[in-house]
């Protein structure tokens, strides 16, 4: 292929990229030896095909003999290079893939910049999120930098604008799936944030058909029921690009990190529940595969079996085994999730705490995340729980006394886990029990972004031991492992660890 043709390729899916920033995509594609002079060259001797939009520096767009209409932004921040090569692997593939960004790392602003080239081509574009919250980030960022003048419309969370009547609408996933999403122009783009969450039968009725370039978008793509290859892939196609830990660390879109794991043992009282729950887990289980034909594989699509088998009539035998099976569930994660121990490990652990300027702990229910903020007043700290018992303004209430620095840690249970606009901190502290790698890649982006002064992001892993959320056990279905390899350190505290030697440990993590 030669550079016309390499550099053609890059212009039409990097969404306006400098010179500088193709000079870097075509050295990371091989041409080790191309300048910025070279691509100037060719840029500029083919008018008919490449056009500067006259920003500084200027940024180069395919030329579409409508400049009119056609603008692009001017107000779209240079794009990292993962961004532009991540652009560029999607328009190869025909404009339709999923893109897999770790947390924190700048998904959004890759479908920001694909949403600027279709409005530039003529097409709409519509937003597909899975809450308000997203639905609120997603216009404001869109009205921050797409064209001026692109007419922006929302749809749920009490908005009811149409496809018909905007260039790009932004739409919640529970009233998209009942809404005419036809895009009314020539082409059309869809982009899915958080793409995972529309598959299964009920939202993949929102991925509308009448869109020709699809981008998904997502920190994790697949499911423990598998609902990526039944639904998903088939709309947007595979995953085009990956952007993991060791490549945003290395681009410094990610903060080097280390990671403390702190065990805590039951007390004898706790330790035979928790056998005996486990016990009634295993069993039902076999009972469930082998009496009812619940499928044993994936783990997700057995979850959602058992809970459509616990839905029917009191008197089935199915319906009660499946009951059975999810209360021994529910019962051992509050066994884990609320035992005294972790409690007084955090307590233990308030110095370390205390060495960060923002922390989040994350826990597993709303009780525990008031414990949990309840121990750190305790010790000093400005703490307050965020869960969804609270109402939506005390929540950003929160969140802003977080954001200013009037609180020093936030506790919460899932509701900071995805689709939320959290201050960026430098210490997590997890004390929920054992859950999904999605769960664990969304909190980790909670703390990975870089930070000014170069500082690494610290995470605590408070587990019970010998239980299923001892990493030793193969809890977070192996994510630690996926981390460990580039992690500035890993190191264990065995139970009633000394607190001095964590903060210790965490303390050496500054570059």
């Amino acid at each position: 292929m030669s550079a016309l043709d390499e550099v053609a390729a890059i212009v039409a899916g990097g969404a306006g990229l400098t010179v500088v920033e193709l000079r870097d995509v075509l050295r990371a594609q091989g041409r080790v030896s191309i300048t910025a002079a070279d691509v100037a060259t060719v840029l500029r001797a083919y008018p008919g095909r490449f056009r500067a939009d006259g920003s500084e520096p200027e940024r180069w767009w395919p030329s579409n003999g409508d400049r009119t209409r056609h603008t692009p932004s001017d107000r779209l921040p240079p794009l990292y290079a993962w961004q532009a090569e991540a652009l560029e692997a999607w328009h190869r593939r025909g404009r339709r893939g999923v893109i897999e960004a770790v947390t924190g790392t700048g998904k959004t602003m890759v479908g920001i910049a694909a949403a600027g080239r279709e409005l530039a081509a003529g097409g709409q574009v519509c937003v597909l999120v899975p809450t308000a919250e997203l639905l609120r980030q997603w216009a404001e960022a869109l009205g921050r930098h797409l064209r001026p003048g692109a007419g922006i419309g929302l749809l749920g969370a009490g908005h009811h604008d149409r496809m018909g009547d905007h260039d790009v609408l932004v739409a919640v996933v529970n009233s998209a799936r009942h809404a005419d999403l036809r895009p009314r122009r020539p082409g059309g783009l869809l982009v899915g944030d958080e793409c995972h969450r529309y598959g299964t039968d009920v939202n993949s009725a929102a991925l509308e058909p009448g869109f020709p370039r699809r981008l998904g978008l997502s920190a994790t793509f697949a499911r423990t029921d598998d609902g990526h290859l039944a639904w998903l892939r088939p709309y947007f196609g595979r995953t085009c690009f990956r952007m993991g830990y060791r490549r945003a660390i290395e681009d410094g879109v990610a903060a080097h990190f280390v990671v403390a794991l702190v065990g805590v043992e039951f007390d004898p009282d706790e330790q035979a529940k928790y056998d005996e729950l486990s016990f009634q887990l295993t069993q039902g289980r076999a009972v469930l595969v082998a009496r009812f034909g619940v499928p044993a594989e994936p783990i997700g699509v057995f979850l959602r079996t058992v809970a459509n088998l616990a839905r029917l009539d009191g008197d089935s035998p199915a319906g009660i085994a499946a009951r059975a099976y999810l209360s021994a569930m529910a019962d051992r994660r509050r066994l884990l999730a609320e035992t005294p121990a972790k409690a007084a490990a955090l307590s233990r652990l308030v110095p370390a705490v205390r060495a960060a300027e923002r922390s989040i702990v994350f826990t597993q229910t709303i009780q525990s995340a008031e414990r949990a903020a309840s121990a750190l007043r305790e010790g000093g700290l400005g703490a307050a729980a965020i869960h969804s018992g609270l109402d939506a303004g005390a929540r950003l209430s929160v969140l802003a006394d977080f954001r200013d620095g009037h609180l020093r840690v936030v506790t919460a249970p899932q509701v900071l886990d995805e689709g939320v606009d959290v201050p960026a901190a430098d210490l997590a502290v997890i004390l929920a029990c054992s859950r999904s790698r999605r769960q664990m890649v969304q909190r980790m982006g909670r703390v990975l972004r870089p930070k000014p002064d170069r500082r690494r992001a610290r995470f605590i892993v408070v587990h019970v031991e010998g239980t299923v959320e001892d990493p030793a056990y193969g809890a977070h279905e192996g994510f630690l492992e996926e981390v460990t390899s580039v992690a500035d350190g890993v190191r264990r505290f065995r139970s009633e660890p000394d607190a001095e030697a964590v903060r210790a440990f965490l303390s050496d993590s500054i570059t």
